[in-house]
């Protein structure tokens, strides 16, 4: 029964997935159709974006990795 549960809820999220993209596309048209956005705009702000991400996410990894290699060298005291 829980695989069914499951596989219901990746057709939910799969579905909202496509809706959320399809309004953030249609968004997007509108924007350029009324030059408020450019194509190359966008795409600069995307990579500004990601690299952005990437760097932060690869900062908690590094900081995740040096604690966990703390605490495997910490002996108790008694």
């Amino acid at each position: 029964m829980n695989e069914v549960q499951l596989i219901a809820k990746l057709a939910d999220l799969q579905e909202t997935d496509y809706h959320n993209t399809l309004v953030l596309h249609a968004l997007i048209e509108i924007l350029v159709a009324k030059g408020l956005l450019t194509h190359d705009e966008l795409i600069s702000k995307a990579k500004e974006l990601d690299s952005q991400l990437s760097f932060q996410l690869d900062t908690m990894v590094k900081l995740s990795d040096a604690i966990t290699s703390r605490h495997t060298r910490i002996e108790p005291l008694l």
